[in-house]
């Protein structure tokens, strides 16, 4: 008998909400701490909150984007309270669990950064304050799953993972996703595409994370592109929103494969956005895990509603529609894949596929990937001044 990974997720997700209403509601006077970045700052986004729900007993609104553990440690010095706000994309997320994990470690950094460097557990008394999460892009998943990406300053990522650190509610407001750049839209929107089929050509697959797979897909086929044409669609953006909640959903059963596995150092190296990064590949993944068991790529294939052996073509049609090639070729060449030499494999994510890979084949997958994207094309906008 082979025993299936449980499905859990302890998040009380309030849909279509505003924000300015039911983040006062849930803090219910409690003492709090905001976490954002400056984006959202700049936007009145602390005036607004503070003005709804009263002054926090901090604010920290210089997150970056993939912040280091350099970063997150600082966060140690920041006043506890009974719970934390974060409103923002995943980095804030992410470094709302890291604040989350530190001051219930009381600012202490070595098992902190044991628990990331080394996989050492933390602490069993660990208890960190709830965690209020209102996403403000559409793909991380973040607001329903158990863990954080921080990055170490050296370029490699790191997982924060425990069960405590789930958020105990997320609030969806599509509204706060209206502003969003083209790019960090596509971005976004790819990044739940990614979770959500990563999920599927995944060793610890369940039929629910698969039902919940191919419902993200099947809504993000239908709606990114529209939210890239008419950016101030709010059904479009609403239905993003929660594609990229039920792909979270889906991924936190499972965890991420050889997509994410081959993106870490695009991102690290090159600056290129996650959700480009963990995306550009899945036309060629798709093929590749093929080979070991075509028929599990079924759950894609509905939510794409086209034949299994399609799934590769219609991506790529879809990619091209969306112009994925030219935002992937302004951060990268084949030349600078050729760079990387075999150190595309994160072990961890590679050993969720479904197919065993090694370093070369990632990076031809890589190259591959590349090459495809509307032919030359991610080429040709790499070589441009």
């Amino acid at each position: 008998m082979v025993l299936r990974r449980p499905s859990h997720c302890p998040t009380v997700v309030h849909l279509d909400r505003d924000y300015l209403e039911a983040v006062p509601a849930l803090i219910g006077g409690r003492k709090w701490v905001l976490v954002t970045s400056a984006g959202w700052a700049g936007r009145g986004t602390i005036k607004a909150i503070t003005g709804a729900a009263g002054a926090p007993v901090a604010v920290v609104d210089d997150v970056p984007e993939n912040p280091a553990i350099s970063y997150v440690e600082k966060l140690a010095s920041v006043k506890a309270a009974d719970l934390v706000v974060a409103i923002g994309g995943g980095s804030v997320m992410d470094a709302a669990k890291g604040l989350a994990a530190l001051q219930a470690l009381a600012g202490e950094i070595p098992p902190f950064e044991a628990h990331l460097r080394d996989g050492e557990p933390l602490p069993e008394d660990l208890a960190p304050a709830p965690l209020i999460c209102v996403p403000t892009t559409s793909g991380t998943g973040s607001e329903v799953t158990r863990w954080a990406t921080i990055w170490g300053d050296e370029k490699v990522k790191f997982s924060l993972t425990d069960s405590r650190l789930y958020p105990s509610d997320a609030v969806l407001d599509p509204s706060l996703c209206i502003s969003k750049p083209r790019e960090l839209t596509l971005a976004s929107g790819l990044d739940a595409l990614s979770h959500a089929m990563e999920a599927v050509w995944n060793n610890n697959h369940t039929p629910e994370s698969d039902r919940l797979a191919t419902t993200a897909i099947g809504s993000i086929r239908n709606h990114l592109l529209i939210a890239l044409e008419r950016p101030d669609d709010i059904e479009a953006r609403r239905e993003m929103q929660v594609a990229s909640t039920i792909a979270g959903f889906a991924m936190g059963t499972t965890q991420t494969a050889l997509a994410h596995s081959i993106s870490y150092p695009f991102t690290a190296l090159f600056g290129m956005p996650h959700g480009l990064a963990c995306s550009f590949t899945l036309p060629a993944v798709a093929e590749y895990n093929m080979g070991a068991d075509q028929d599990r790529l079924g759950a894609i294939a509905e939510g794409l509603e086209c034949e299994i052996a399609d799934i590769p073509a219609v991506l790529l049609a879809w990619f091209d529609e969306m112009m994925l090639g030219a935002a992937v070729g302004r951060y990268v060449s084949a030349a600078d894949i050729d760079g990387l030499g075999e150190n595309l494999i994160t072990r961890a994510r590679a050993a969720n596929n479904l197919r065993a890979v090694d370093g070369a084949t990632a990076k031809d997958i890589a190259k591959r990937s590349l090459g495809d994207l509307s032919g030359a094309g991610a080429e040709t906008a790499a070589a441009a001044p």
